[in-house]
């Protein structure tokens, strides 16, 4: 980091012959491309000593390859913006918002975080196998967990990135001295959401569905492919999706076949003619 902005303090000693804001737009876009070649250079090395011999390891990398390639090009800007010549209003909304990339960085690390935890977690459980209920359990638990922490770390991660302006901070303060009305209007506005979110974390605790679950809902019959924070997919016996909101089974009866077991027992009726049986001693004889 001291390297990079004697780095730069020299080349922007070298350039003082051209106008400033020349020089600043040079400095900035150097620190952007020596972070890009840096970034670059370490996923070669890094792709070269794991990706045949730990396959686990190089799919965190492989996860984290956007995230590390953000921070260092926000470090960079960091390290560049005190060095470039700006006025003085350009470099402090610089950096400020610098200050909100470093807040969804955060956010963004959160998440990244929770699904590797996830993966390795579920790395245990195969769905692969003919007994697959103790897996389906586990992955309908983690998965939408996982999707709701997800939606509340998004949230977070913009109310933080908002309280860093003056005016939406003091938006916030008057709104919460008078938050009568408005907080009555604000729930109601959200309720779509918040019941949903809610509905998701109740399915993984009690799971009256699970991944995979063979189900009949609205008359149609179909199996369980998709569980996310705000509806269900059931992928229906002609191939078509269904889409249901996560509610709907909390609040409306549906039928799970595959409720304690993975197997599927029903009742086949074939409706022949009587001609069928001597046409099968003939086909015997």
């Amino acid at each position: 980091m001291d390297s990079l902005r004697a780095a730069l303090t020299w080349i922007k000693d070298l350039l003082n012959w051209l106008p400033e804001p020349v020089v600043a737009l040079l400095i900035l876009g150097i620190a952007v491309l020596l972070a890009l070649a840096l970034h670059r250079w370490a996923s070669k090395l890094v792709r070269r000593t794991i990706a045949g011999r730990y396959p686990f390891i190089f799919s965190v990398f492989s996860q984290t390859h956007g995230l590390t390639k953000a921070a260092l090009l926000i470090l960079a800007m960091i390290v560049a913006i005190p060095v470039a010549p700006l006025p003085p209003e350009t470099a402090a909304l610089l950096a400020r918002l610098m200050a909100v990339a470093v807040i969804g960085l955060i956010g963004w690390a959160a998440m990244i975080a929770l699904h590797i935890a996830a993966d390795l977690y579920l790395r245990r459980f195969r769905l692969d196998i003919d007994d697959n209920l103790l897996a389906r359990k586990h992955n309908t638990q983690v998965r939408v967990l996982a999707r709701t922490i997800d939606v509340l770390l998004i949230m977070l991660t913009l109310s933080a990135a908002l309280m860093t302006f003056p005016a939406v901070r003091q938006y916030g303060v008057s709104l919460f001295a008078s938050a009568g009305v408005a907080g009555i209007v604000a729930g109601l506005a959200a309720r779509p959401v918040l019941s949903n979110l809610m509905a998701g974390v109740q399915l993984a605790m009690t799971q009256p569905i699970r991944l995979y679950d063979a189900v009949i809902v609205e008359n149609e019959y179909g199996t369980i492919e998709e569980i996310t924070s705000t509806y269900v997919v059931v992928k229906l016996w002609d191939l078509r999706r269904m889409i249901v909101p996560l509610t709907y089974f909390i609040e409306k009866p549906f039928q799970n076949w595959t409720r304690e077991s993975s197997s599927l027992i029903g009742n086949v009726m074939l409706y022949l003619d009587y001609s069928a049986s001597s046409a099968r001693n003939s086909a015997r004889s």
